[in-house]
């Protein structure tokens, strides 16, 4: 049956007094059969509905009517961020059976209606996990760019408060905001509110946050789909981990997708220099990537060079993959460095044009530490 979630929630909300449920929901219904080209009953629909108040509503650029977001009775911020990706605005660089589990997930949250007519339900959570700067937070915007809702970011400084029981009271108003209409909910840093309950060092009242967001997750009804993401996947409460249907890893981009960075990036079409560039990215994040390439064309933009150049780019790259140690190296420990880490790519004519030497001067001081070379 079409529009089965829709219905559902609208007899929810008329038989809880939820008004502004039904509002957003009898709108969303209404722009659903105004595509399937039943203009004249979304028109109805439109008049029954119940008119918001615009003194204490937003209608978001989705077509969906909601209260604004809530905030900390104490500090007065807001408890999370909300807006509207456009699908053109965002783009992911997965691995291939990384995608496939992606767009799995996409399928089931989209086919919601036939699902809960068929009595499957819908698994709308999900959990991603892995490093910094892996692309988490731009996936849970991707997601949301292709189901079509406002993606509503927690903000975990504003959630946990200092005040005794506040925590659960911003969880509690949060995911009631959330699941008012359809939306993505989406927690980043979650360790932050998820951490195992039988860590010594957190207080009691810590540990009591991680029931009550196990009682918020676990109300969650509606089209609203939950995303959590962590740097920390060690640090949650195992009974977290069971109420997320997928579970996704996000480690370092793997070759094929920092081929895809650098060709989106840079612009970059010749196969030596993709090569080039991906071997000696080798162990960086996607995050390091991108900031790699836009200080490259900065820099190219800067100096009035119409290209950016292959070698300022694998420059750029040794550095980064360095971190801070880079900042206390000669020359030559430089150049050292860099025929350790890939010295395929740093080749004595590539090091001289880097540092600005000769190869010869290159090959001097590799021969007086490995006279082998």
């Amino acid at each position: 049956m079409l529009y089965l979630t829709e219905l559902l929630n609208l007899v929810e909300a008329a038989t809880t007094g939820d008004q502004k449920k039904g509002v957003a929901y009898a709108r969303l219904l209404a722009d659903k059969l105004e595509v399937a080209g039943e203009r004249k009953a979304a028109d109805r629909i439109r008049r029954a509905a119940v008119k918001s108040n615009t003194a204490t509503s937003a209608v978001t650029t989705a077509g969906i009517v909601s209260d604004p977001v809530p905030v900390d009775s104490e500090s007065r911020l807001s408890l999370a961020d909300e807006s509207v990706v456009a699908p053109e605005e965002v783009q992911v660089y997965l691995d291939p059976l990384l995608m496939q589990q992606i767009e799995e997930f996409l399928r089931y949250v989209l086919a919601a209606d036939q699902l809960i007519e068929e009595g499957v339900g819908v698994a709308a959570s999900l959990l991603i996990y892995g490093p910094p700067g892996c692309g988490k937070t731009e996936l849970a915007r991707y997601i949301a760019s292709q189901v079509k809702l406002p993606l509503v970011t927690a903000r975990v400084d504003t959630l946990i408060s200092s005040f005794l029981g506040s925590t659960s009271k911003n969880l509690r108003l949060l995911f009631d905001h959330a699941s008012s209409r359809p939306c993505v909910l989406f927690l980043d840093e979650f360790d932050a509110i998820a951490k195992l309950r039988d860590d010594r060092q957190e207080l009691g009242e810590l540990k009591r946050v991680v029931v009550s967001l196990l009682q918020n997750i676990d109300s969650i009804q509606g089209k609203t789909v939950l995303i959590a993401a962590t740097n920390h996947e060690h640090l949650l409460d195992p009974a977290i981990w069971r109420r997320f249907a997928y579970r996704i890893h996000m480690g370092l981009p793997k070759p094929e997708a920092r081929i895809q960075m650098f060709e989106r990036f840079l612009g970059a079409k010749d196969a030596r220099a993709l090569e080039r560039f991906v071997e000696a990215s080798e162990g960086l994040s996607g995050s390091d990537i991108r900031q790699t390439c836009e200080a490259a064309r900065r820099s190219a933009v800067v100096e009035g060079r119409e290209r950016v150049s292959d070698n300022e780019v694998l420059r750029r790259l040794l550095l980064r993959g360095l971190g801070g140690e880079s900042l206390s190296l000669s020359t030559r420990e430089l150049i050292l460095k860099a025929k350790e880490r890939c010295p395929k790519v740093y080749t004595h004519r590539v090091l001289a044009e880097m540092l600005g030497m000769t190869p010869g001067n290159v090959t001097h001081i590799l021969q007086k530490e490995h006279p082998e070379v």
